[in-house]
């Protein structure tokens, strides 16, 4: 009862929680609810990895930042995207709502909106409800209201509410990696009836970026283990190769366009998202992520010879959760090259006795171009750095690997 109550107070404004151009919605009839998940390709993501900053993974953190929904009425004609406009609900945002037992958590928005049933129709056939009226929807997440944190910077715009055709936003990266907003894109919701789907509408969520640099891992050629181990002449007793400094400059496209849907590409389960050039508004941006050792705040070691031992290589040095994620606009759409220049200081360190000798820097850069990994540009994908140091250079290879997250869970909202 205590659940209902508030249900029955919206209803009683009803009138005015429907008003929307165009929208018919008749007090009394259910309210539109939604539930959500996250999936990959169409199926349930696999177990968890590590992610890029603030990436949205589990439906937990979906639920920490609500989601934004277009709705458009149709009426008794299904969806095309040439005449239809947005005009049932326009970036409504829709939050997790916890509630005390006996109460249940479910998505909620305000004010509510009702399943359109025809009233307000001259042609008295319609009017009677008998018919069904369609409504399709479009989301993505996080919301934005277009001016507030770090949300409202990377997701600034969205086609006018008086637009016909598929609702798009514009998403931009943050200035700072480590505010960067992950973009997710829900599966669209075409030619729904409250009959048909008994009042709520579902949603399954994945990724609209590509992510790189999330795990970096260095190794040593075999010709520089040789010349670290042969430093350990006459009294010293055992060397390393230490990195004293590593960063990645990222040079990437700085804005475009994310249509939530795409007609032509009906196929959600393998279809990429739809990415549209606008590089004449802001065409690149570059960000830089400086690389230390987490646990240490030091340099890092990544091989190690005792001359009166065997050779102790270090268990792969890796970095996490240090990825940028960048737009997968598709290769020949723009001009402009997306890449990541990788910049590694290191040098061999002697120790004799109780002394401790480091060899000249060796400063190593190289250049991975994104495009050149045509796997990396699709969404949900993201691009681990493999570098390995030789004795003059660095050498780069990049593996692409698809995004991860826990099992889903899905939470089923109460019709209202």
């Amino acid at each position: 009862m205590l659940a209902a109550m508030p249900l029955v107070l919206a209803a009683a404004c009803a009138d005015s929680d429907s008003d929307s151009p165009g929208v018919a919605g008749r007090p009394g009839t259910p309210a539109v609810g939604f539930t959500a998940d996250m999936t990959a390709a169409g199926s349930p993501m696999p177990a968890a990895g590590t992610r890029a900053a603030n990436a949205i993974n589990d439906l937990t953190t979906l639920q920490a930042k609500a989601f934004g929904v277009f709705g458009c009425y149709t009426g008794l004609y299904r969806y095309l995207d040439s005449n239809a406009r947005p005009d049932f609900m326009y970036n409504e945002r829709v939050w997790w709502q916890e509630a005390a037992p006996p109460a249940s958590a479910s998505w909620t928005y305000t004010p509510l909106k009702y399943w359109p049933n025809g009233e307000g129709e001259t042609n008295a056939a319609i009017n009677t409800g008998e018919l069904p009226h369609y409504v399709s929807f479009f989301a993505y997440a996080p919301y934005s209201d277009n001016a507030t944190g770090a949300a409202g910077y990377c997701i600034p715009s969205f086609s006018s509410q008086a637009d016909t055709g598929n609702p798009w936003l514009t998403y931009r990266l943050h200035d700072d990696v480590g505010s960067q907003v992950d973009l997710l894109l829900a599966q669209p919701q075409l030619d729904q009836t409250k009959p048909a789907v008994d009042g709520v509408v579902h949603f399954s969520f994945k990724h609209a970026l590509a992510c790189a640099g999330e795990q970096l891992t260095v190794a040593c050629s075999t010709g520089l283990k040789n010349q670290t181990i042969g430093h350990t002449t006459g009294s010293a007793t055992e060397a390393q190769v230490v990195v004293t400094a590593f960063s990645i400059e990222y040079t990437l496209i700085a804005k475009a366009r994310l249509v939530l849907w795409n007609s032509a590409l009906p196929d959600w389960a393998t279809a990429d998202p739809v990415w549209q050039s606008i590089q004449s508004e802001s065409p690149t941006c570059t960000r830089t992520v400086t690389i230390i050792d987490p646990a240490t705040d030091a340099p890092v070691p990544v091989y190690r010879y005792v001359k009166a031992g065997p050779e102790e290589p270090v268990t792969e040095v890796t970095w996490a959760d240090k990825g940028v994620f960048y737009i997968p606009l598709p290769v020949g759409q723009t001009e402009y090259v997306q890449r990541a220049r990788v910049s590694v200081t290191y040098h061999i360190t002697t120790h004799s006795g109780g002394s401790c000798v480091n060899d000249a820097d060796n400063i190593g850069t190289a250049t991975l171009i994104l495009s050149d990994y045509t796997d990396a540009y699709k969404a949900g994908k993201n691009l681990n750095i493999d570098v390995t140091l030789n004795q003059m250079d660095i050498a780069l290879r990049a593996a692409i690997t698809a995004w991860q997250t826990t099992d889903p869970q899905e939470v089923e909202g109460e019709e209202q």
